[in-house]
């Protein structure tokens, strides 16, 4: 079990699985301090710049919180404190470490930071890097998915409805799958624990916009419409079959 550990310094604030880094400070949310110690070993270009780095023989990932829309035009990555518990990267990363030890199909947290300065705060999150995956529009881009891959899409998003987790940007970016054909969630920023049902449904309807979104506007798109048919069956197998365990018990 990871042992996460909470520190201060200053204005800085931070949560650190300390498994992994034992001598975590501010600096290490800071990616000059990756880049003077030739720790980088790429990066990705989206909101913000999201940068892939190695610790030891653990491959890292980094990323800056940013606004997004006309506000983010504004602010870019300022956000109004009103507590450490309610700045989104302590709480992306404690949602994290809770999926992580139920066993869902996460990355696992590394750390959390927040700086404040005076009523505003900026903040900035490590987690492992899922190595040797890419997300489903890059696939989408270059290839189609088997049947059981986009079942298992279906099943793994289950998975998470069954935990109660809203994902509250669930895209074609945020579904990944390893080389395995493993599917992993991912972006858990502004997503949270709720009750009850009736907006599942919704989720499940916003990715099939964003699939639908990037088939009209991009030539060849890897994605028919019975994909979805088929992402929905693995989705009602999992949950079919959740219900016959509880049954069973």
């Amino acid at each position: 079990m990871s042992s996460v550990k909470q520190g201060h310094h200053s204005a800085h604030s931070w949560l650190v699985d300390a498994d992994v880094i034992q001598d975590l400070t501010p600096q290490h949310f800071n990616i000059g301090y990756w880049q003077s110690a030739g720790l980088v070993t790429g990066h990705s270009s989206g909101r913000g710049i999201t940068y892939f780095v190695r610790h030891n023989t653990t491959p890292l990932v980094l990323r800056h919180y940013r606004r997004g829309g006309l506000i983010g035009r504004l602010l870019s990555d300022q956000y109004l404190y009103t507590g450490l518990d309610n700045c989104r990267s302590f709480q992306e990363f404690r949602l994290l470490s809770w999926m992580h030890k139920l066993g869902l199909p996460v990355p696992r947290p590394i750390a959390a930071h927040v700086y404040r300065s005076g009523l505003i705060y900026r903040a900035d999150l490590i987690i492992q890097q899922i190595e040797n995956a890419r997300d489903l529009h890059q696939i989408l881009c270059t290839s189609g998915l088997a049947e059981s891959l986009w079942q298992e899409v279906g099943r793994t998003i289950a998975k998470m409805h069954l935990a109660q987790i809203y994902h509250h940007d669930l895209n074609i970016h945020n579904l990944m799958l390893d080389a395995q054909g493993k599917v992993w969630l991912i972006d858990f920023d502004r997503c949270e624990k709720r009750i009850g049902t009736a907006w599942q449904a919704n989720n499940l309807d916003r990715l099939k916009r964003s699939l639908e979104k990037e088939t009209a506007r991009t030539q060849q798109y890897h994605y028919q419409p019975d994909n979805f048919s088929h992402l929905l069956h693995g989705y009602h197998l999992q949950r079919n079959e959740d219900k016959h365990d509880a049954a069973t018990d």
